[in-house]
């Protein structure tokens, strides 16, 4: 064997996965700050489009990425024509829950209560068929399907205390006030009114420059708590 050869390659070979890891990770931050921070889906999918996008990312990853813009985008027509592409992927458990989680809110968002309740129980079966090591990986996504499920579909606040510490511990503001919003909302339905302001209060600062942010200042300036329940989070 040719030992120099070989070490060449394997330099190479470690050079171009290091550089396809750097330039992918960038593209994922560059395209989560045009629909997360700056709202704007349609920038979002033609960079999807794209031809570096095509490059870092397979079909199939490309096709659950474009679940986000589109329900910011609110169009029903396209999400269910995309869920339905989706159940007929092979994928990870932990993939499948993440458009479970995704397909869960987009029925609650339409009124379809009854299928939003399917997929939470389909959702669980997943879980609870996953192995111990399995469910210590995704523990903390089943717990978002719960939060998720308690505040759109069973109108319960009992998370409301831990998702106030979730949003307290997490250091990304965005993340941050997405729990201080869900917080707001569970003390709205528990009629604790004093903390879902405060919740409020925190997630405007948390969520500035973010397409929630001017919901949440008319909410506070209204005084109108309830409208909060309306948001989509």
């Amino acid at each position: 064997m040719n030992w120099t050869l070989f070490w060449i390659l394997l330099i190479v070979g470690i050079a171009i996965y290091v550089a396809i890891m750097f330039f992918s990770q960038r593209q994922i931050a560059y395209m989560s700050v045009l629909l997360y921070r700056q709202g704007d889906a349609d920038a979002y999918l033609k960079e999807l489009d794209s031809w570096q996008t095509r490059l870092f990312f397979n079909k199939r990853l490309r096709k659950m990425m474009e679940i986000d813009p589109y329900m910011l985008k609110n169009d029903t027509d396209r999400l269910r024509s995309i869920f339905a592409e989706i159940a007929t992927y092979r994928l990870a458990d932990g993939d499948r829950m993440t458009v479970l989680e995704k397909q869960m809110s987009f029925e609650m968002s339409g009124g379809n209560l009854e299928k939003a309740s399917e997929i939470f129980t389909d959702l669980e079966n997943l879980f609870n068929s996953m192995s111990d090591k399995q469910k210590a990986g995704h523990e903390d996504a089943m717990k978002e399907c719960r939060y998720i499920k308690a505040i759109r579909l069973d109108k319960s606040g009992k998370y409301a205390d831990e998702l106030f510490q979730k949003a307290k511990n997490v250091k990304d503001p965005i993340p941050s006030g997405v729990y201080y919003l869900k917080a707001a909302q569970s003390y709205v339905l528990k009629k604790d009114i004093k903390n879902a302001e405060e919740m409020l209060n925190r997630a405007e600062v948390k969520l500035r420059g973010t397409p929630y942010n001017p919901e949440i200042r008319n909410v506070l300036q209204t005084k109108n708590y309830e409208a909060v329940l309306q948001m989509r989070i």
